[in-house]
């Protein structure tokens, strides 16, 4: 049940970045490269090496916690 709430909302997702792009044509390249990513990482939820998939869900988590850091020391320093 879990795995298919993931890849409904990863479609919706993918529909919604293609209807930003539609809305707002400024924006297509940085609208397909979210939507490709989006899709890759909605398609990862079908493998069924558990083990893999944990791990990369474990290193998604860490980079997001660490981009944060990082966003967050830029933020603190004055350089954004």
């Amino acid at each position: 049940m879990i795995r298919e709430a993931l890849l409904f909302g990863g479609v919706l997702y993918v529909l919604i970045t293609i209807a930003q792009i539609i809305d707002r044509p400024s924006v297509w390249s940085e609208g397909i490269i979210v939507a490709i990513i989006l899709a890759i990482a909605t398609a990862y939820y079908l493998l069924h090496d558990e083990h893999r998939l944990h791990m990369s869900e474990i290193a998604a988590l860490w980079a997001a916690v660490l981009l944060f850091l990082v966003y967050g020391l830029l933020k603190y320093g004055g350089f954004l």
